[in-house]
């Protein structure tokens, strides 16, 4: 675990310095002292409601684990799965592709003495419920929004980028799925490519043959937990629905802020929610953690049609900190302070099994 969280010490400063870089771009190519009014002139109020919306978004999730979770062992806490949550928040932010965050999540949870099977079963569990939510939010988004805010953004094949976000969503989920319930594409991997690929002799000396069976083994149990899992359809129903609300939710932020920024955005409130739903669908292939730059670009595009300059400079900003920074710290700190204390085997794996479990 403390090797997992050194590897990506050089990602947390390399996200500041990108962060502070893209800040202080966007300030100087505006005008600084109108922006820093009309942040001045914020509504704190609303401020307060965009961090109920932010802990909801966060507990929602949290909710969605700790079921999960507690469908498979037993000692994982809902405070458990809260922090757990936040710190994944800080893993996903720092690298690209938010694709540091399940890993972390999977060995988090074997440091606790869960086995590998059973949190990556949780983990993979709570991945596809969020993805299913996204496809099924973005979806929404495209057939009630599509045409509308590709009518009104000029000077950039908007619809092209907005498409490739959500096949790039589609894909992943569809993999992820065929990959959990699919023996035979396992199969395929294993027995056909695997085996195929380790016989090259760039990779004979590495001697991976010997750990094909274990590899396998292991997919084997997976694959049976998944499926032991997917019986109870409450539980999935439950996961797609939370994620769904809390979805909602988050993207309801940039909508309270620039209520703050004193902007009257009546008539404009789906508009403006289904403009960051495209956002955030343009992000989830930027290269850089946290989609830096791309956030940036395809917010102040967006809402550019709704608002003046200065405005949509606040608002990128007042956003791209409270959603993305301060978040970025508080999974920091949540990280620091998780339970690591190995004490969910003896729980979940009483010794006589293990013993019996050894001896077959």
């Amino acid at each position: 675990m403390k090797e997992f969280i050194k590897k990506y010490k050089k990602n947390f400063i390399l996200v500041f310095i990108i962060g502070f870089g893209i800040y202080f771009y966007i300030l100087f190519r505006h005008d600084v002292v109108e922006v820093a009014n009309k942040i001045k002139q914020i509504n704190i109020n609303y401020i307060f409601v965009v961090f109920a919306l932010l802990l909801a978004y966060v507990a929602l999730e949290a909710l969605v684990i700790f079921k999960f979770a507690n469908e498979k062992v037993k000692g994982v806490s809902y405070l458990d799965a809260f922090r757990l949550n936040l710190s994944t928040q800080f893993f996903n932010s720092i690298t690209p592709f938010a694709a540091g965050g399940q890993p972390f999540q999977v060995l988090y949870l074997s440091a606790r003495g869960i086995k590998a099977k059973d949190s990556t079963s949780i983990i993979l569990m709570n991945f596809i419920t969020y993805n299913i939510s996204v496809i099924i939010v973005g979806l929404l988004s495209l057939i009630l929004k599509f045409n509308y805010f590709n009518n009104i953004i000029e000077g950039i094949e908007f619809k092209y980028f907005l498409l490739i976000g959500f096949g790039v969503n589609v894909f992943i989920t569809v993999l992820t799925f065929v990959l959990a319930f699919s023996r035979r594409i396992y199969h395929i991997i294993i027995e056909v490519i695997w085996i195929k690929v380790i016989r090259w002799p760039l990779l004979k000396k590495f001697k991976l043959e010997r750990k094909t069976e274990k590899i396998k083994i292991a997919i084997n149990e997976f694959n049976h937990e998944i499926k032991e899992l997917n019986k109870h359809k409450r539980l999935w129903i439950q996961g797609v629905l939370y994620h769904v609300i809390r979805n909602i939710l988050f993207f309801m932020i940039p909508l309270f802020i620039f209520i703050a920024l004193g902007e009257n955005v009546s008539g404009n409130e789906i508009n403006l929610v289904v403009g960051v739903v495209f956002v955030m669908m343009v992000m989830s292939y930027f290269p850089l953690p946290g989609g830096s730059g791309g956030a940036e670009l395809f917010f102040t595009l967006i809402f550019g049609a709704f608002f003046i300059n200065s405005v949509i400079v606040a608002g990128v900003l007042l956003w791209r900190f409270i959603t993305y920074y301060l978040y970025l710290l508080l999974g920091f700190i949540a990280l620091i302070t998780l339970n690591y204390k190995k004490n969910l085997d003896n729980i979940n794996y009483p010794k006589d099994d293990l013993a019996v479990e050894e001896t077959l």
